[in-house]
């Protein structure tokens, strides 16, 4: 066509509109590296393996062979009861004068550093004394016995599991196990130090007792002892502190039970422990009181964590492991079984003895170690840092995929990552027509009047202009013969 550009015919012009944003991020991601659900596989260990293997096994043992004798110390204490009951309504010979015969007298006592005596009973007050005791011990065994096989009967598999693993036995029975061999190792420890520095430990004269009297007086003292030694001490000031800070159903604490070791909980176990430790004094001497204290923690501790029937338990295990002995004298076979209980008890103790002393110790420091987590990802693949604060309110949303399109008439939630602001798309850049070439002046090409461009597109008589688009009619030149008109297309 005359007068029209030919450098860009047959050509349209070329944009592209800017791309939709991506959709936001929901809320806080988890950046790479962080710890599986199960936390990060620790590396095979042999020696750990083994220590493992070695403390089920002692755990196991010991465990099995608490109960042998807890049980049968208690079958023992039961089926002594005629034999005491007869021993207490027979009179005896006064040890002033023998030629006077009186019933055995039970002394009723608290304890300060030394023992007061409150008052003494005899005759059928001592039979009813003696019942009431054994149907406590007796509630005592069946509480923990119905609490340990309330915990084996909670979860599938959670009888192996206590056995194989010491840390899921938490039963009151099952800690009761542990406390007791934890104070078996301190006490033949003790002995055997104080055998090494020649020193031998004054003692009652147990030998001179009759058989109902010494089963009665070690079976009654762990239950007695206990009411003094806990509920007064430790049970009592408990109340009375919740009174004052007015808590919630403060009568509970009597009993024990339930309750952690705060400041205030291990200044009475150590003063109930302090005045049990020195009672003993006058029936034994003063090399006593440092095995003694030590029992008395491990009392005091049994009685905030679990209750009384724990403690009365423990006191009874200590009083009555040596009881089967008393049953069967001279039998060679039940001390070769009992030295091997006793083995057994210590090695197993010496392990829940220093597990117990690190656990008391780390209550009593300002501030603990904060070791290593399991699940903490391994140093060569960097360290997850935390969710910000806001995220604990969050629910997190995996991202949409790249593809994916909001619904129409929705609008995209706002971003919340980080509470940083969303970045602008880039957009694409909008290509330009080349340049035009200029136009000689008086070479009929075509002029835009709106945009002056030169360059345009002819299709069926109508030319659009390239640059802004507008179309414009062309019209054949008219001769005249007065004046001769050009017009430039």
């Amino acid at each position: 066509m005359e007068g029209q550009d030919t450098s860009n015919a047959g050509q349209e012009s070329v944009s592209f509109e800017p791309l939709p944003p991506p959709p936001p991020t929901y809320g806080w991601q988890p950046p790479p590296h962080v710890p599986p659900p199960g936390g990060w596989p620790r590396p095979y260990n042999p020696f750990m393996e083994l220590v493992t293997t070695i403390k089920t096994m002692l755990w196991s043992v010991g465990f099995i062979t608490f109960l042998i004798m807890l049980f049968m110390s208690f079958i023992i204490v039961l089926g002594m009861t005629p034999e005491i009951q007869d021993w207490v309504t027979t009179p005896i010979p006064q040890a002033a004068d023998p030629s006077i015969l009186e019933l055995p007298i039970e002394y009723i006592f608290i304890i300060t550093p030394v023992p007061t005596l409150l008052f003494t009973i005899n005759g059928p007050a001592f039979q009813a004394w003696h019942f009431m005791i054994l149907g406590i011990l007796v509630c005592a065994f069946t509480y923990a016995n119905f609490d340990m096989l309330k915990c084996w009967m909670s979860k599938k598999g959670r009888v192996l599991a206590s056995f194989i693993t010491p840390e899921k036995a938490t039963s009151s029975l099952e800690g009761v196990a542990k406390l007791f061999m934890a104070s078996i190792f301190f006490s033949v420890a003790y002995f055997i130090f104080l055998a090494m520095i020649n020193v031998e430990m004054g003692s009652p004269d147990f030998d001179s007792l009759s058989r109902p009297e010494l089963i009665y007086g070690l079976f009654s003292a762990s239950v007695y002892e206990e009411f003094i030694s806990r509920v007064l001490l430790v049970g009592v000031p408990l109340v009375i502190a919740g009174l004052i800070q007015k808590r919630d159903k403060p009568f509970l604490k009597i009993f024990g039970g339930g309750l952690g070791l705060t400041p205030l909980t291990l200044a009475l176990i150590t003063f109930s422990s302090l005045m049990f430790a020195f009672a003993h004094v006058a029936s034994w001497d003063f090399w006593k009181v440092p095995q003694v204290l030590i029992t008395g923690y491990a009392l005091g501790w049994a009685f905030t964590r679990y209750g009384l029937h724990a403690s009365i338990l423990i006191h009874f295990s200590i009083n009555l492991s040596s009881s089967v002995t008393e049953i069967w004298p001279n039998n060679a076979g039940v001390e070769m079984l009992m030295s091997i209980f006793i083995l057994i008890w210590m090695v197993a103790g010496a392990y829940f003895f220093i597990h117990y002393l690190i656990e008391f110790l780390t209550k009593l420091m300002p501030k603990r170690l904060v070791l290593q987590a399991s699940t903490a990802p391994p140093p060569v693949m960097g360290y997850a840092p935390p969710p910000p604060p806001h995220w604990q309110q969050m629910q997190y949303q995996p991202p949409p995929p790249t593809n994916w399109q909001y619904p129409q008439g929705t609008v995209p939630p706002p971003p919340r990552a980080y509470d940083q602001p969303q970045q602008p798309p880039p957009a694409r850049p909008i290509v330009q027509p080349p340049p035009q070439r200029p136009q000689p002046a008086g070479s009929g090409g075509f002029v835009c009047p709106n945009c002056s461009s030169t360059g345009a597109s002819y299709d069926a008589g109508k030319l659009t202009c390239m640059k802004c688009g507008s179309v414009h009619v062309k019209e054949q030149p008219v001769e005249k013969k007065e004046e001769k008109q050009q017009i430039e297309f």
